[in-house]
Order: C-alpha cells, then sequence, then structure tokens
C-alpha cells in the first residue's frame, strides 16, 4: 500500500499548500490539528524514514512538534490510543527509541 494510502487509512486529510507546492497530511480535533511531513517539511514518502507531527490549535497557532521514528510508530500509537485526546497526548509525549 502507497504512504499516502497508508495516510488516508488512519483517517488523515491530504492538502497541497500553496507556498511550498507540497501536500501535507493532518488530522483535525476538536480543538486543534496535526500535519506531518518528512523531516524537510516536505511530503513524506518514505514509510521507514522520520515523521515529523506539528500541532496547531485552532487559529492556526503552532503548540507543539515532534519527531516520531517512522510511520509504524505513527500507526502504533494511533491503534493503541483511539482516543483523540489520548493520542495527541501520546504524539506529544513520544520519545524516539534509543538506537
Amino acid at each position: 500500500m502507497s504512504l499516502q494510502k497508508e495516510f488516508e487509512a488512519l483517517g488523515c486529510w491530504s492538502a497541497p499548500t500553496e507556498e511550498e507546492h507540497i501536500s501535507v497530511y493532518g488530522l483535525d480535533f476538536d480543538n486543534c490539528y496535526i500535519i506531518f511531513t518528512d523531516l524537510d517539511g516536505k511530503t513524506p514518502v518514505d514509510a521507514k524514514a522520520p515523521v515529523v507531527a506539528a500541532c496547531y490549535d485552532d487559529r492556526d497557532a503552532f503548540m507543539w512538534g515532534k519527531e516520531l521514528k517512522d510511520f509504524a510508530a505513527l500507526k502504533a500509537l494511533r491503534a493503541a490510543h483511539a482516543d483523540d485526546n489520548d493520542f495527541i497526548a501520546a504524539v506529544e509525549n513520544y520519545t524516539l527509541p534509543k538506537e
């Protein structure tokens, strides 16, 4: 399955950005939304590469950002935290595994 389809399976939307000419994936919640990019702020294309989660409030103000090991880490967090608030907290508190 393509990475785009994987993001869609998690419930993510995809939106093009005018400035960067890329697409970002995101999830909407009651009081915030999280967008997902690669380390360069571009569209994720490699499931094994790190994913950056950036959380914004409902006024589009940046709240926090977090680097996840890869798409599998994001998928596991979502599977383990069906409640949206629990998921948001899990992403915010995620720590990269020690190598």
